[in-house]
């Protein structure tokens, strides 16, 4: 399926992998990319060679390195994208130096608007479904409507979005591609702890809430969402961290395991690639 996303960024498939900040690798990146897709890694996983196919870099504000160092990083990657922070246009700009793409995660139409100002290049209009940091507090169809309006850009449909019907029912309303985090989580590319793996496989939709006990000890006061179990251990236990749990953690689940509405499709273990497949087969 060509869209605009597909042309400007250069893949096959609508389709772009979350970051997935902590737990998400290279290994993860290239695998979705060679399915179709749009391969991210977090900030500060650094990607090797070749870095010319369709993959790019999340950055989250709160942890933004030197600009200089955005700069170096995103050198040579397709995407760089941006989340948390009011858009600005020294950091798309300086992205833009380094031939990268820009995208910025809103959860706004206000905020949309503000990023096509600041000269991104494509938008993430994120719904509140989604797991991990949520930046507003609107579902995702309502989102979208007003943000396809709102912007002449690229926009990507995120939140919550864990089946065909899902991605084929989003297209239809107007997304360029959809951006999907906790369907990997489970997948054998990411750095997740089994515990967690075990705990996503077992969740259902119920099990995934809204927080803003994992701040970092008021580092970072932010809601997240993550499975109700993890956050009843971490009170427990006294964790604020906004950590994931990776492979090497301890007590990880009294980490923040986060996961979005979406939880319920994850089911099982499959690599990288046949996710992909499964969630774009009803795209044409």
């Amino acid at each position: 399926m060509r869209t605009r996303f597909t042309e400007l960024v250069g893949c096959s498939l609508p389709f772009q992998l979350a970051a997935l900040g902590g737990v998400g690798t290279e290994a993860l990146a290239r695998a979705v990319e060679a399915a179709g897709g749009l391969g991210m890694v977090p900030g500060r996983v650094t990607l090797g060679e070749p870095r010319d196919g369709a993959l790019g870099k999340g950055f989250l504000i709160p942890y933004l390195p030197e600009v200089t160092d955005v700069v170096e990083d995103v050198r040579g990657l397709r995407v760089a994208e941006f989340f948390w922070g009011e858009p600005d246009a020294n950091l798309v700009d300086a992205a833009h130096s380094a031939e990268a793409l820009v995208s910025w995660q809103i959860g706004s139409a206000t905020e949309a608007r503000a990023a096509e100002a600041a000269g991104c290049d494509l938008v993430v209009a994120q719904g509140v479904e989604a797991g991990g940091h949520v930046r507003g507090n609107q579902p995702l169809d309502d989102l979208l409507a007003e943000v396809l309006v709102a912007v002449s850009v690229p926009v990507v449909a995120a939140g919550g979005i864990g089946s065909a019907a899902r991605v084929a029912e989003l297209m239809a309303a107007g997304a360029d591609a959809v951006r999907i985090g906790t369907r990997f989580l489970t997948c054998p590319e990411c750095d997740t702890h089994a515990d967690y793996v075990r705990a996503l496989i077992a969740a259902t939709a119920d099990d995934a809430v809204i927080t803003d006990h994992f701040d970092n000890d008021g580092g970072w006061p932010a809601p997240v969402r993550v499975l109700r179990s993890a956050l009843e251990a971490a009170v427990v236990a006294g964790n604020r961290s906004t950590s994931p749990p990776t492979r090497a953690a301890e007590a990880p689940l009294t980490m923040a395991c986060y996961a979005g509405l979406s939880v319920a499709h994850v089911g099982d273990v499959k690599a990288a690639a046949e996710v992909v497949r499964e969630l774009t087969a009803l795209v044409d």
